[in-house]
């Protein structure tokens, strides 16, 4: 009898025993054939990459989702939360890119971490994928021809109606180009779209706040706000005086402290205007509200474009992809249009969409990710765009049709 207790599974992991396993490997075989259709072709990456590989791509926000390690050879390295960035990496490594545009396919397991509340909610550290990527077409035509393999995959691999739930980052870029903000203001905005849908504006003042785009001086316990162009330097120095005065009263070095007050004034005044960010936050807070079928859902978009002042043809970026969708044989009643649609946002340049069973299950998503060829090391700019499936999640909302 042994005194030795049995070593267990890493939490938050899990085993594929034969019958899973082959699931999982049927639902891959069923994709290849549907993705060689069109002309896919395999590929497989390392499942441990350079960290610096998916920090690049998303930004720093997967970090907290890696299982990352040093190797024996002293690499910063990580087992892979995705397979866009390594097929990328593959594609700019081995010179590929120079034969674009380019059709590939994949399957297999990533990992990333979950949530503090995965134990609660059963989510699992690993999961497996199945996707592709068409590297080197620019036109909607080939997202069109992306969201249709999509989901031609998942009713052959048996969800009957499965749905289209789509968005652009393009358009909201193209909306704010105009308007009087800094690149770093715009990107702000972008990435708070998700808690505009979710109606949480206060929030995102508050963090523009923070950032000082919405420039806010404590003063006692009480926030007073210079409100942008409208305020003098008279009357922000004054503020700055009467809230700072009592500390610089001592030694400050060879500057006097009216020198120190004025260099402050000019600060907050060299920030965003913000009654600009204000609009912004007003257009952007309406746009991502907008969720309906398309044709309802592109009228209401293009109006409240227009009431801001703003010019609505950048809503023509999401039209030619519908109806590049539709051309390529997606019903239009399968597609939702939801401007209010966020995911990692800073990685994505055009359309993004999810893709979502009946019942309304996500089942992956994908986008165009212009940007990333050249961030991974490209001396060229390449258009890309891609998709993959969760799989399991697509597995277990087969079963539950059953």
């Amino acid at each position: 009898m042994t005194d030795l207790f049995p070593v267990k599974k890493l939490p938050l992991l899990r085993d594929y025993d034969a019958d899973s396993w082959q699931k999982f490997h049927a639902a891959s075989e069923t994709c290849r054939a549907i993705f060689a259709e069109r002309g896919y072709t395999r590929i497989d990456t390392p499942i441990i990459e350079l960290t610096e590989l998916f920090l690049r791509k998303s930004g720093g926000e997967m970090a907290a989702q890696l299982y990352s390690f040093t190797d024996p050879g002293g690499y910063e390295v990580s087992l892979r939360p995705e397979f866009t960035a390594p097929v990328i990496r593959h594609v700019v490594e081995s010179g590929r890119i120079a034969d674009v545009p380019l059709r590939l396919e994949y399957s297999g397991p990533v990992f990333r971490y979950p949530s503090p509340d995965a134990y609660d909610n059963g989510l699992s550290g690993s999961f497996t994928q199945a996707g592709a990527e068409l590297i080197g077409i620019a036109d909607a035509a080939a997202d069109g021809e992306i969201i249709a393999m999509a989901l031609a995959g998942l009713k052959a691999m048996g969800i009957a109606e499965p749905r289209l739930v789509i968005g652009h980052v393009g358009l909201i870029w193209n909306v704010l180009q105009p308007m009087t903000l800094s690149d770093r203001a715009r990107l702000f905005l972008i990435n708070c779209v998700g808690m505009l849908a979710a109606g949480d504006t206060g929030r995102v003042r508050e963090q523009a706040a923070d950032m000082g785009l919405l420039p806010v001086v404590q003063d006692d316990g009480n926030a007073a706000t210079v409100s942008g162009s409208a305020a003098t330097g008279e009357q922000i120095e004054a503020l700055l005086s009467h809230t700072l005065g009592s500390s610089l009263s001592g030694s400050v070095g060879s500057r006097n402290p009216d020198d120190i007050l004025a260099r402050l004034a000019l600060k907050i005044r060299s920030t965003d205007d913000p009654s600009a960010i204000n609009a912004a936050l007003d257009l952007l807070g309406e746009l991502a509200l907008i969720k309906g079928p398309p044709e309802e859902a592109i009228k209401r978009s293009r109006e409240a474009i227009a009431s801001a002042g703003q010019d609505p043809s950048p809503v023509e970026l999401l039209e030619r992809v519908i109806k590049a969708a539709i051309a390529e044989g997606v019903p239009e009643s399968a597609i939702t249009v939801d401007l209010g649609l966020a995911r990692e946002i800073a990685y994505y340049t055009g359309s993004v969409f999810d893709l979502e069973g009946p019942g309304g299950e996500k089942l992956g998503g994908g986008g165009r990710y212009d940007g990333l060829v050249r961030a991974l090391g490209s001396d060229t700019d390449t258009p890309a765009l891609g998709f993959a499936y969760s799989t399991d999640a697509v597995l277990k909302a087969v079963e539950a049709a059953e």
